[in-house]
């Protein structure tokens, strides 16, 4: 029953007692029911944060493959004298066919092969020495079986058969795979980028960079017959093909590391200039390969720059290192890398202001520090980009002379973060050795073994680690270039090696002054480590002197307040002092 409008008066004194109360009781219940809410949302959020960052995670995974680290005992039974690739790519279908023979030489008995290709493909079959085997694809490896184990000292073909939809580069060439994009006027523009995960992205190999084929290889390229399609080496032949393809053969005469094989395709237009070699007696064809949309472009850097800066490498570090072949370079839809004979160049043509194109310069530095001699373990990837970035010092050096270079080596020592050692231990895979200061920091170690030896010594030390037998075209470790510089050097330096190249943290000095005689200061410099003997430069009163540091420290005498700098040209690479704050 419904209470009439009396009834409702006489109850508003008992309710209106009643409401503070209530309130207070409600209020308890909607800030308890928010604070659930937002409890519960936080909590939400916090799963979804950590979800994201585990799937973000587990793709990141997905992209890197591992390459190198510890060799198989079964590879290591093994070395690759040759590969004969053979592979057809269809761009429609993002797919590719092929087959790969490796010849191999037995170094100790093998009762299986092993040999690594990427599972995102599948093999077809496999033949030893003619006749078919059996094997197994799993999780990258494919083991054949023998009819028999084979001896040390033996000598047998492998070849399999394999195709499917290779892994894309998610973002190359850091994220490795093909490269399936289109110019800007729609056609196919396809390339390939593994240096951190290795070749067996898209074609069986030893994925290891200690072995590399001795007696070269070859590959038949074979794509849509609207696309040039450009490989390592020389050109051998090209055919066109029922089927609206063409194979292109290329035969590499030097021994070439797995991650350095490489195609490019695309309705490329050739640009040629000529080399004459660093003593001017050479007439070579060089060639950048450009898209249609950037001729011009291609053809002011090409005709400015590419035997250019092969000149200027090659006095410093012996002639371009595989004129057998040929040097081109491809413009590719990605930044870039140092494709053996192949440079790819996937910059915007733009030169810095010391004068040249920063991309191409360092990538063709790698034909010499990463391609003529190769790091035999991914933990000395610095001899690879360490020495790729000294060489744009060393052009600016010879090109704008020393200033300028001592401008260039003070902006990358600035980068450098020495966070990690830039050489880490062994058995390094490729992903966990790739650290941003094996390239300045790298650079910078070079730039203080300068100061060290003096230029005669040092720049005999680059060109003899270039050049000469067993490291051209071989594989080599930190320890080589240790041995030879301290054969020039005439004594080892372990203190150093040990201080820039295995320890993260950079050397730090400290300067102390005190009186002595009458209107004389003794200034006492001395490094953190007394086993590090470096020697510094020193600015007294304008003057520059080399100040010797036997057992970390030395003193000498100024006149009393003489301005004293250590290193203002920054010809050592060492923690420096913070400026004082202004104000």
């Amino acid at each position: 029953m419904r209470a009439g409008v009396e009834d409702e008066k006489s109850y508003q004194p008992l309710r209106l007692a009643a409401a503070p109360a209530r309130l207070a009781r409600l209020g308890r219940m909607a800030l308890g029911k928010w604070t659930r809410r937002i409890l519960w949302a936080a909590g939400a959020l916090v799963a979804l944060v950590a979800a994201l960052g585990l799937g973000a995670w587990l793709w990141l995974r997905a992209q890197v493959l591992d390459s190198g680290g510890p060799l198989r005992p079964r590879q290591a039974a093994y070395d690759v004298r040759r590969y004969d690739l053979a592979v057809a790519i269809d761009p429609a279908a993002r797919s590719l066919e092929g087959t790969n023979r490796a010849t191999v030489a037995t170094v100790a008995a093998l009762d299986a092969f092993e040999i690594q290709l990427d599972s995102r493909l599948a093999v077809r079959a496999a033949r030893v020495d003619g006749t078919s085997a059996a094997f197994t694809h799993d999780e990258g490896l494919v083991t054949v079986a023998l009819a028999a184990p084979w001896g040390a000292g033996e000598r047998h073909e492998v070849e399999l058969a394999y195709g499917g939809r290779p892994k894309v580069a998610a973002k190359p060439p850091w994220l490795d795979g093909l490269v399936w994009e289109e110019t800007p006027s729609g056609a196919p523009w396809l390339g390939v980028t593994v240096q951190a995960d290795g070749a067996d992205d898209w074609w069986p190999a030893k994925d290891h960079p200690s072995d590399e084929p001795d007696e070269g290889m070859s590959i038949a390229l074979t794509l849509p017959s609207g696309l040039v399609g450009l490989s390592n080496g020389r050109k051998t032949g090209e055919s066109a093909n029922a089927d609206g393809t063409t194979t292109t053969r290329w035969e590499v005469g030097y021994p070439i590391n797995n991650y350095l094989v490489t195609f490019n395709a695309a309705p490329y237009v050739p640009i040629e200039a000529t080399y004459r070699g660093v003593d001017g007696t050479l007439d070579e064809r060089i060639v950048f390969w450009a898209i249609p949309e950037h001729v011009e472009k291609a053809r002011a850097l090409w005709s400015a720059q590419g035997a250019r800066i092969l000149e200027v490498l090659g006095r410093r570090f012996g002639e371009y290192p595989f004129l057998s072949d040929k040097f081109w370079v491809a413009e590719a839809p990605y930044l870039g890398m140092e494709h053996q004979t192949l440079v790819a160049y996937g910059a915007k043509f733009e030169d810095n202001e010391f004068g040249f194109d920063g991309l191409l310069l360092h990538e063709i530095a790698h034909e010499w520090w990463g391609n003529k001699i190769t790091a035999r373990d991914w933990s000395d990837f610095w001899l690879h980009e360490g020495f790729g970035t000294y060489a744009e010092a060393v052009y600016v050096l010879d090109t704008l002379g020393e200033e300028r270079y001592l401008e260039y080596m003070r902006r990358i020592a600035r980068r450098t973060r020495n966070r990690t050692p830039i050489v880490q231990g062994d058995d390094l895979t490729a992903a966990a050795a790739y650290t941003g200061d094996i390239y300045g920091k790298g650079a910078c170690v070079l730039h203080t073994l300068r100061w060290l030896l003096g230029d005669e010594a040092f720049f005999a030390a680059l060109a003899r680690f270039a050049a000469d037998a067993p490291y051209a075209y071989g594989l080599v470790e930190t320890e080589d270039f240790e041995r030879l510089v301290a054969d020039l050097h005439g004594r080892e330096i372990p203190w150093f090696w040990e201080r820039y190249l295995r320890r993260a943290a950079l050397p730090r000095w400290t300067l102390a002054r005190a009186p002595a005689a009458a209107g004389r200061e003794t200034v006492t410099i001395a490094w953190d480590d007394p086993a590090f003997e470096l020697p510094l430069p020193v600015v007294v009163a304008g003057e520059e002197r080399r100040v010797e540091m036997p057992g970390g420290r030395a003193s000498f005498e100024v006149a009393a307040g003489a301005a004293v700098e250590i290193d203002p040209g920054w010809r050592v690479l060492a923690a420096r002092p913070r400026p004082p704050r202004k104000g």
